[in-house]
């Protein structure tokens, strides 16, 4: 793994796209770190934000019909820096909001900026697969396993020095916009994706298995990132610092999963891996749910993040090399149906867990987990 990581630093294409993917989740950490704040200072009931917050996946699902043909005609690099550019300036936006729908509209802005510019970094890292004969997929989501460490951890710093939401992701984003300007000469020189076609598409019949793959498995990343805490919290009475590390495990298994994973994809196989990690997922899942100590939950739920861990950047890379399909439409369908997963999983399992618990809802992330894992071992990838 060191001397993946140390080569991956020393190539300066890998290198660039690999900090967008941070900028990204340095960003969304921050938000999401400090949305209890928009909650008190709006008034809103759990309900009510749980209704804002679906901003962001129908923003990121507005996309989606035209990931594919937007990508076939912007040279990759290109998407990436404006799509960055575009997300850096649409998420300071929601801490402005005056209401529950200014919030929600606000949010299907950055949802559709956060999809714009998870497909178009997700091409870049897969035509820089291509273009040197490299694997770095996983290693690049694990620049966004680290990012969203980084954002969530100095969000909590700066809320405790007591300086406004507004004022914290204005300068973040100024800081990302910084970072962008720096790497710019080499994100312009990345090579191309293959393109093909002109109007927009839906998922072709080839990606279907790829695509449900990744809904399910981004759902469940977006339950534990939300719903972790409180289930230790409220379930198994955690305190407040036991509580925490339940998406600390997780973030933590699976950076250092991602960091792992390209050279593991090599061993391995990307069918046996995405099956493997998804039933992993879903045994961690079944080990919280079932736990009865907060700290065996804090285990189940860091077995999750191993699991999936490297599932994700594998459907990434097969999508793009998926045959007869063109790889921007293939990475399109993929990062849509995963960002929208990740999106509405948590008001979905809010949903859930008000009529039947939240065990009920994880159980649920956990079954889809296991049809993922029977779905992959299938794939001819």
């Amino acid at each position: 793994m060191i001397r993946t990581l140390k080569a991956f630093a020393l190539h300066l294409p890998s290198l660039s796209v690999g900090l967008t993917f941070m900028t990204l989740s340095v960003l969304f950490g921050s938000w999401l770190a400090r949305l209890p704040e928009v909650q008190a200072a709006l008034a809103l009931s759990e309900g009510q934000l749980g209704l804002a917050l679906l901003g962001l996946p129908l923003g990121a699902l507005a996309l989606t019909p035209f990931a594919g043909w937007l990508m076939n005609r912007i040279h990759t690099g290109r998407a990436m820096a404006l799509s960055t550019l575009l997300f850096c300036a649409s998420l300071p936006f929601p801490s402005f909001a005056q209401s529950q729908f200014a919030l929600m509209g606000s949010l299907f802005v950055v949802g559709l900026a956060n999809n714009f510019m998870n497909i178009s970094m997700n091409a870049a890292a897969s035509a820089v697969e291509g273009q040197y004969g490299i694997t770095i997929m996983s290693t690049c989501h694990g620049m966004f396993s680290l990012g969203a460490m980084i954002g969530a951890g100095s969000a909590g710093l700066v809320a405790a020095a007591g300086i406004p939401l507004q004022n914290h992701l204005v300068a973040v984003a100024l800081l990302m916009v910084g970072l962008q300007i720096l790497l710019r000469p080499v994100i312009l020189a990345l090579p191309d994706s293959p393109s093909e076609g002109s109007s927009f598409t839906l998922p072709p019949k080839a990606l279907l298995g790829l695509v449900f793959i990744g809904f399910c498995i981004m759902i469940g990343e977006g339950a534990v990132a939300d719903w972790s805490a409180i289930y230790l919290r409220n379930t198994l009475l955690a305190d407040p610092f036991a509580a925490s590390l339940g998406y600390a495990g997780f973030s933590l298994a699976m950076a250092l999963g991602r960091f792992a994973g390209d050279g593991i994809k090599v061993r391995f196989g990307a069918a046996r891996l995405i099956a493997t990690g998804s039933l992993l997922g879903a045994g961690g899942l079944g080990m919280a749910i079932l736990a009865p100590s907060p700290i065996a939950a804090v285990a189940g739920f860091t077995l999750v993040g191993l699991g999936f861990s490297t599932v994700v950047p594998l459907l990434f890379s097969s999508a793009a090399k998926t045959p007869g399909v063109a790889p921007g439409t293939g990475i399109a369908a993929v990062a849509s149906s995963g960002v929208v997963g990740f999106l509405i999983g948590p008001p979905l399992i809010g949903g859930i867990a008000e009529h039947f618990g939240l065990s009920t809802g994880l159980g649920i992330i956990a079954f889809l987990a296991l049809v993922s894992s029977f779905i992959g071992r299938k794939l001819k990838i």
